[in-house]
């Protein structure tokens, strides 16, 4: 109990003197003493900060010389506007990330076409083949419904429930007039004959 009295005393005592012997002119050394100390504090901050930031030696130079003249009263929020939105290091694991990001794109893209067998000589071809390259076989026909590209061996068309596939695209044909085009076509074969004896 001795030990823990004579420690509040010390500290009593301590803080009475410091209060005494406090003048408004001891405050005012204090306070701009306080004020260099962050000074510097957001210079070193601000050295760190933007070599991590960028590896443009000119913005770093700028931006710690600017913190230094200007202080960090004015010259910090103007930092934080204008310094680079990320650090060296989170730009490497975002470009690391989307490397990543497509090279799974990739091999999804890869594993998307599939192997089957072609129906008339069964030997295994890739899914985004459009003919066999052993038979010619034609692997992709047209729904008559829905215009989807289906399977060879498919009996129903799995977009429309359509048991119609064609073989062939549907085309849609117009009737035209093929005696008249013939008919000016001699009769200017004979104009121009005419033109040239004539």
């Amino acid at each position: 109990m001795d030990i823990i009295n004579n420690i509040m005393d010390t500290i009593i005592n301590t803080y009475n003197y410091i209060i005494s012997n406090i003048t408004p002119g001891a405050i005012i050394k204090f306070v701009i003493l306080y004020f260099f100390i962050l000074w510097w504090a957001f210079i070193i901050w601000i050295v760190k900060d933007i070599t991590n930031r960028t590896t443009n030696v000119f913005l770093q130079v700028l931006s710690i010389l600017i913190v230094i003249f200007l202080t960090p009263i004015f010259w910090l929020p103007i930092y934080l506007l204008m310094r680079p939105r990320t650090t060296i290091f989170e730009k490497y694991y975002e470009e690391e990330e989307l490397d990543d990001e497509a090279i799974l794109e990739e091999e999804v893209d890869e594993n998307e076409w599939m192997e089957f067998q072609c129906p008339k000589c069964s030997k295994v071809v890739k899914d985004n083949f459009k003919f066999c390259p052993y038979c010619e076989f034609k692997l992709y026909k047209e729904c008559s419904k829905c215009g989807k590209e289906l399977r060879s061996d498919w009996k129903i068309c799995p977009y429309c429930g359509n048991h119609e596939i064609n073989d062939k695209p549907k085309r849609e044909w117009t009737k035209v007039g093929v005696e008249r085009i013939e008919k000016k076509r001699k009769q200017t074969k004979e104009d121009i004959l005419a033109q040239l004896w004539g």
